[in-house]
This record gives C-alpha cells, sequence and structure tokens, in this order.
C-alpha cells in the first residue's frame, strides 16, 4: 500500500492518509484492505521499527506481505491435508466454510509477533529491588555491638539507614571487627 504513490501515513492518529480517488482505485483492485481506511492501529511505531524491511537482514528475512503470504500458503496446505485426513466423515461439509482473509493473518502474525516481543522485554526487566533493612533489625544489630556509646549509635543509624549496603556489610562481619568498622565509618 505505502508503495503506491498518493498514500501516507499520520503519525499522530496511527492511521493511513491518502485521496479519496486513490484509495477507490487502490480497493477496486485490493478488495481486502476496504477495512485500513480510516482504522487506527496501535502501536504502529513498535510494529514498524520491529518489522520495516530495513531491520531484518539475515537471509531469511521478510517484509510481513511476505510472511502473510506464506501463511496463507501454509493455512492452505493444512486445510487441504486436513481435508484428506478427515474424507470419510462428512460433518463438517455441511457447515459454511469460513472465507479466508488476508487481513487476519497479517493480524494474527503481528499478535504473536507483538506477544514475542513483550515476552522477551519482560524477561529483560529488572528485577525488583532487594527489601532493605528496618530500623528495628539496624538498632538491634547495633545493640548487639559492645561499648558503643549514644552518639556512635546515632551516627551509624543515620549512616546504616541511608546505605543499606553498608548494613549488610557490618551484619557479614564477624563480630570482633563490627566496633571497629562502625568507629571508622562515623570517623571517630
Amino acid at each position: 500500500m505505502f508503495s503506491q504513490s498518493g498514500f501516507g501515513w499520520d503519525d499522530e492518529k496511527n492511521m493511513v492518509t491518502v485521496e479519496d480517488d486513490v484509495w477507490n482505485t487502490y480497493v477496486k483492485a485490493n478488495k481486502d484492505a476496504t477495512s485500513y481506511r480510516y482504522k487506527s492501529i496501535k502501536f504502529w511505531d513498535m510494529i514498524s521499527t520491529l518489522y520495516s524491511r530495513d531491520r531484518a537482514t539475515s537471509a531469511g528475512a521478510r517484509t510481513a506481505n511476505k510472511s502473510a503470504a506464506k501463511m496463507a500458503e501454509e493455512n492452505a496446505n493444512t486445510t487441504a491435508n486436513n481435508k484428506d485426513a478427515n474424507s470419510s466423515t462428512h460433518a463438517d461439509e455441511d457447515r459454511p466454510k469460513k472465507r479466508y482473509r488476508s487481513d487476519d493473518s497479517i493480524a494474527t502474525m503481528l499478535g504473536d509477533k507483538l506477544d514475542n516481543f513483550t515476552a522477551a522485554f519482560k524477561a529483560d526487566a529488572p528485577e525488583p529491588p532487594p527489601k532493605t533493612a528496618s530500623p528495628e533489625e539496624i538498632w538491634a544489630v547495633l545493640d548487639g555491638i559492645p561499648d558503643l556509646e549514644d552518639d556512635q549509635q546515632l551516627a551509624i543509624y543515620d549512616v546504616l539507614v541511608a546505605d543499606d549496603r553498608k548494613f549488610k556489610s557490618l551484619v557479614a562481619l564477624p563480630e570482633r571487627m563490627k566496633k571497629k568498622w562502625v568507629l571508622k565509618q562515623i570517623n571517630t
């Protein structure tokens, strides 16, 4: 569609822009495109980034149109194979067949690709930060260090509340080194 003269794209509305006479001519040749005249396509910027021709570079890279054609061919083959396999049953033959629409395969393909993209994005998301120590936990550890004066306890408490990594370091130290480490941190 966009390779045709007269077609454009509205980035704000995420929809095709085209003069009526150009659209009418295009639709005469491509009846499946009728529904896209005033249709807004959510997340078009992400979809076009992922599936634009200039993004895929490997030997198996295909445009969305080529992928849709391939899927249609595979669907036709699967339908033919299933029909051969079920030729002894006639129950399905009485039901009206659903007409295959090429825009369904494109929408399905884009939906699957978007799901894969979302899953990959979530897999790369950072883990939530670890739980920080509560003031009660910090006081319990400081009370266990012998011979700390009140002013020293308050000073190191301020340091440990502000930096959980330092609290974890204090907890990991052997008991005999904790007081020296605390005094070094508060510089007294």
